[in-house]
């Protein structure tokens, strides 16, 4: 298990930071096959909406052997705009062997649903399939 905090407070500091220390440590990233993305704190007024959706790929960039991706009520709405963008030629970029997201709230707000849904579409036509499940955060602790 590898845990990483930040205690910034600005939110595209602190995901420089983790993408930061993602890339420092690629080598023993190299086998996550987990990958847990969440605030303890649910801090959500420290997160800013408007992180760029190129800082989230950067993040998830190093992670070239997740098969799946657990994300949070919290990061969801942050994240599922980001994977949108992985289109075409860009399909496979970012998290390659990707075959689980578990979304903590399932029935998350519409553009969340139509984020995940667009990249769990461009990956199911290029013959890989991700499955969306919901996430019980609770029951795993």
């Amino acid at each position: 298990m590898f845990d990483v905090s930040t205690l910034c407070d600005d939110s595209d500091w602190q995901l420089s930071f983790l993408e930061q220390i993602c890339t420092s440590f690629l080598p023993l990233l190299s086998t996550v096959e987990n990958l847990y993305i969440y605030d303890d704190n649910y801090s959500l007024l420290s997160w800013k909406e408007a992180i760029e959706n190129t800082l989230w790929l950067d993040l998830l960039r190093p992670f070239t052997t997740v098969k799946s991706l657990y994300l949070c009520e919290i990061f969801a709405p942050r994240i599922a705009p980001a994977l949108e963008e992985l289109v075409g030629s860009r399909r496979v970029e970012v998290l390659p062997t990707l075959q689980n997201i578990f979304l903590e709230e399932l029935e998350l707000s519409v553009p969340v649903q139509e984020g995940i849904g667009q990249f769990s579409a461009t990956r199911q036509s290029s013959g890989h399939p991700i499955a969306v499940s919901p996430w019980d955060r609770d029951q795993e602790e």
